[in-house]
């Protein structure tokens, strides 16, 4: 390995240019490199729906769910399915295993299924449908409006923004929400029908031949080949209102004008609309290419809006709704400061221990190995952002340590009088493979989360890349780079003065080790104390998966009681819109965006936007500042709580990593839909609402609510010449209204609807609905048939392949860990499960569980490849067990400082665990190699130990201080994702170094038997 350093010095022009290769290389990739605000993960979900409108969730269950289901479970690759059965609808979500990348294959294999399944469903049955663009990530909403504009207006405007975005080179593509199509309504008078003796279906069969669009085959005229086109299609709205329908049995014709209201307008009832600032408006979802720089995406985009609002008729506006290019700016910039703080902290206590000079030798290395290893993550596939430059400065008090260990070694040498190049050589030979077998140690630390198979592995992967990167090229630099630099620039044998380390430290470490040395048995044993009381610490240490997101901006969702209308829910929407977008009342509220009956695209991976339904809505609110959030939260829970008591809503802000923070749920299977229903009640009753301070209380089938079954009589129908399928098709037309035809203008086909003229809003009114017979009688309904009131839960839902009810809740004081272990206790103590039924977590605690199972999965496999490397390199068993020995020692300080600031111990405060090993084991590895040299110059063996750990002292301390103050930064500024991380790995470093320097001397003379 010290060939490195050999190849250096006999190719020195080659050299200089490899190291400016990567000083200029390493620029232009930071300045060229994407830039995202998280971690890419892949969302590994496809969507299934399938319709039979009217079918019975009964039968829509058993006829449709099931088969699909089962089809579904034949797939390998398939981990869970979730399934939604409501009237003739089932939705299902398919999630595969997170060790699989590369999921077209997969998906294909999906739709391939759906096809088998298809002969199994009723005939009827639309699809099902595969959706495999489930995880896309919509970068820009843009919204449109216009206070005197009709939703026609906004959609001919968005259709072209539409066309004019699709083409922006960084668009991959652009998506429409809460447009308003238009209908054409015949609303029909069943009195003016039965008068006349035309029934429905007349009216259908007649509209539906005249207005046509259809070829009338050709004439050849030579040398001309001439078309016909019939005509008939209406062009107009007078058109269908003159329509002449003729009367049965009668030479007579009628106008539709005079047998039915014929009007043009919108969709009825309103089709998931948006409002923006209490704003009717149109969203313009725009998604951009795959690994796209999101730097030249906003370029692009805003060019390109800013040519779109030119074009605008005066009165309509564009705005952005939310514009991913910003957070990732400010998230990439603050971890960018924190990197530069870092690095300044960094090399001021390198030229503070080490003098000037030297310092500014080895900080040279600081600055090249980040370029190299912005080089190295660019080719790995890596983009610029928070984990990629948080693994930099994680690594910086390690890397930097490479260095200091190389140039210190070479001014020792120098000053006793070896020439430069040979201590350069020398100091290479001797130094090569302990720094590289400590750097594969602490790579290996972070091993397991390299290989995780987990989506918060995954999220994290890229820190144990950019630590792998940082590290290898650090070491590559201070066996190539450093000693060719000092050769050059540290002082001559005769002029070569290290900087002295003070006395008084360097004397009273020798005499505080002589005296553990003295009492070693007693010393081991209080340091095996104070880590079992550091353990047993932990249990009182809140456990949390990922913090909150420090974004400004916040959510709303937002639950009417089930089966609410789609206009209840609007009226909600617009109540809330109106609050928040108010200026005085919330002057820290920039902007919000109100999505009715669906939760809008998903802008960030961690977002599962609400499943649609008419009585769901969300809202993304952008404040000012991070201030202002955490102001504007509680405040809009405050107001829905006072103003809108019907509402299940709350306000929350975004997190980070995979899950929502402090989420417990409890998933309850079995097979009777009114046993599931009536635990999931007792559950919630008996045990959820005995705490205070929850939030978010819910039960995923929802309230139980009304449904109306009319039971045909069959006997009364063929007495009134009506059949059943007359009365459903009717009932379907007068209620909801039938497409029959379509209106053609200019580029838009608008449907013609037929529909009952009067509205129903009162269900009494239900029996008294006029049926018109196949002889054009009129006949009220409850003449053929009885309306039977009944009530059931909203939805049915299902998981893997059983019915599943889930039961959820947010506690605003106590995190996920603590709340579940009260609950669950009750559960298990107070509620009696019956056979057949069972109870699982999930939530929080089932993603914790997960993503601690697969980052432990592989921690034997890296720690016996560890413990490989420590025999291989000292050839020792006894002084392996020594450097490993040292491992929980990190433990004691992590504790001390998790208690001290309160900090939870969440995911990335696992990996501090991690690194902190990596470094400690550094530490033994320094320790003992000096050991072994000084053992063989002298037979004091005890003077040896001392004197070795004296020589080692200063890096060691100089390795600690560069960490710890180099996380500063990192703890202070860095927010909450990596506070957890930067304490412990802080506390546990300054503790672990200290008890270090007295537990692998004390522990070495044990085991060795130096007396």
């Amino acid at each position: 390995m010290h060939k490195l350093t050999e190849f250096a010095f006999k190719y020195k022009s080659l050299t200089i240019l490899i190291l400016l290769f990567i000083a200029f290389a390493g620029i232009f990739t930071f300045i060229t490199m994407p830039k995202r605000e998280d971690p890419a993960i892949v969302i590994r979900t496809a969507n299934i729906n399938a319709y039979y409108p009217g079918m019975s969730p009964y039968l829509t269950e058993n006829l449709i769910a099931k088969p699909i289901e089962r089809k579904i479970k034949e797939m390998p690759e398939v981990k869970e399915i979730h399934t939604t059965v409501t009237t003739g609808f089932v939705d299902i979500y398919v999630d595969v295993y997170d060790k699989y990348f590369d999921l077209d294959p997969v998906w294909q294999d999906l739709r391939n299924k759906m096809l088998d399944v298809m002969p199994e469903l009723p005939n009827g049955t639309a699809g099902p449908f595969v959706y495999d663009d489930y995880g896309d990530v919509t970068s820009a909403v843009i919204t449109l409006t216009g206070e005197d504009f009709t939703y026609a207006d906004l959609r001919e405007a968005a259709f072209d923004i539409q066309d004019e975005l699709s083409v922006v080179t960084s668009v991959s593509r652009v998506q429409i929400y809460g447009n308003q199509e238009e209908r054409m309504w015949i609303k029909i008078n069943p009195a003016r029908l039965a008068f006349y003796e035309i029934t429905p279906q007349d009216l259908v069969d007649q509209l539906q031949k005249q207005n046509i669009i259809q070829p009338g085959g050709s004439i050849t005229s030579m040398p001309l080949e001439i078309p016909l086109e019939p005509s008939g299609a209406f062009e107009s709205l007078d058109d269908i209102q003159n329509f002449k329908i003729k009367v049965p049995d009668e030479e007579q014709v009628v106008l539709l004008k005079d047998i039915a209201e014929v009007t043009r307008g919108y969709v009825d009832p309103p089709v998931r609309p948006v409002y923006y600032n209490n704003e009717p408006a149109v969203a313009i979802g725009v998604e951009m290419v795959e690994k796209f720089n999101i730097e030249i995406f906003e370029v692009y985009i805003l060019d390109a809006v800013d040519i779109i609002k030119q074009d605008l008729p005066a009165g309509m506006k564009l705005d952005f709704a939310t514009f991913q290019p910003e957070p990732v700016k400010v998230a990439v910039g603050d971890a960018a400061s924190n990197l530069y703080q870092t690095i300044v902290v960094v090399l001021l206590v390198v030229m503070a221990f080490l003098g000037l000079r030297t310092g500014i030798i080895v900080g040279s290395i600081v600055p090249l190995t980040i370029l190299m290893s912005l080089i190295a993550m660019s080719l790995w596939g890596i983009e610029l952002q928070r984990m990629s430059i948080a693994a930099i400065i994680v690594s910086l008090g390690l890397l930097v340590d490479n260095g200091i260990v190389i140039a210190e070694d070479m001014q020792t040498r120098i000053q006793n009088g070896e020439d430069k190049k040979s201590s350069a050589l020398n100091a290479s030979k001797t130094l090569a493979l302990p720094l590289l077998t400590s750097s594969l140690t602490t790579i290996l630390a972070f091993g397991p989360l390299m290989l995780a198979e987990d989506i918060a592995g995954e999220y994290l992967r890229s820190l144990a890349q950019g630590i792998i990167t940082t590290l290898l090229s650090s070491w590559f630099l201070a066996i190539f780079a450093i000693p060719f630099i000092c050769y050059y620039f540290l002082p001559s044998p005769e002029k070569a003065k290290i900087k002295e380390f003070p006395s008084w430290v360097l004397d009273g470490y020798k005499n505080l080790l002589t005296k553990i040395l003295d009492f070693k048995k007693g010393f081991l044993l209080l340091i095996f104390a104070i880590f079992c009381l550091s353990v047993f610490s932990l249990k009182f240490v809140p456990k949390a998966l990922f913090p909150e997101s420090d974004r400004p901006q916040y959510l709303v969702y937002m639950d009417l009681p089930a089966g609410s209308s789609i206009q209840e829910t609007e009226m909600a929407v617009r109540n809330l819109s109106e609050w928040l977008s108010n200026e005085e009342k919330n002057p820290g509220v920039e902007s919000v965006i109100g999505y009715t009956g669906f939760g809008g695209p998903r802008f960030f991976l961690s977002l599962s936007p609400s499943d649609p339904a008419s009585n769901v809505a969300s809202f993304v609110v952008n404040t000012y500042s991070n201030e202002d959030t955490d102001i504007m939260v509680p405040k809009t829970n405050e107001y829905m709580k006072e103003f809108m008591p019907e509402v299940d809503a709350s306000a929350k802000k975004m997190w980070l990593g995979v899950s929502e923070i402090g989420l417990v749920e409890y998933r309850i299977s079995g097979p009777s839909k009114v046993a599931l229903y009536n635990l999931a009640d007792e559950i919630k009753e008996r045990i959820f609402n005995e705490f205070s301070n929850i939030k978010e209380l819910k039960n995923d089938w929802q309230n139980l609510m009304p449904r109306i079954n009319i039971v045909t009589d069959q006997n009364r129908a063929r007495r009134a010449e009506i059949s059943s399928n007359s009365i459903a098709k009717y009932l379907e037309t007068y209620l909801d209204g039938t497409e029959l035809s379509d209106y053609r203008e200019a580029d838009k086909v608008i449907p013609i609807l037929l529909k009952g003229e009067e509205e129903l809003n009162n269900i009494n009114k239900l029996k008294l609905i006029p049926l018109i017979s196949d002889n054009g009688n009129i006949v009220p309904l409850e003449q053929v048939g009885d309306v039977e009131f009944f009530i059931q839960p909203g939805k049915v839902k299902r998981f893997n392949l059983q019915r599943t009810v889930t039961i959820s809740a947010i506690h605003n004081t106590m995190p996920a860990t603590v709340f579940h272990q009260q609950i669950i206790e009750k559960v298990l103590n107070e509620v009696d499960m019956p056979y057949g039924y069972s109870i699982e977590y999930g939530g929080e605690i089932e993603d914790g569980g997960k993503a601690n199972k697969a980052l432990f999965q592989f921690m034997p496999h890296c720690f016996a490849f560890i413990i490989l490397l420590m025999v291989w390199q000292f050839n020792s068993i006894r002084k392996m067990a020594v450097i490993i020995l040292t491992i929980p020692l990190v433990v004691i300080g992590a504790a001390l400082s998790l208690h001290i600031t309160g900090a939870y111990l969440d995911f990335n405060g696992m990996l501090g665990l991690l690194s902190l090993a990596g470094i400690i084991v550094n530490n033994g590895i320094v320790l003992i190699d000096q050991i072994d040299r000084l053992l063989l110059e002298t037979e004091d063996k005890r003077q040896a130990v001392i004197d070795a750990c004296a020589a080692r002292l200063r890096p060691i301390l100089m390795t600690t201080l560069t960490t710890f103050l180099g996380l500063m930064p990192l703890i202070f500024f860095g927010g909450a994702l990596w506070f957890a991380m930067g304490v412990i790995i802080a506390g546990g470093i300054c503790v672990g170094t200290i008890f270090t320097l007295g537990f692998v001397p004390a522990l070495y003379c044990m085991i060795f038997k130096i007396k």
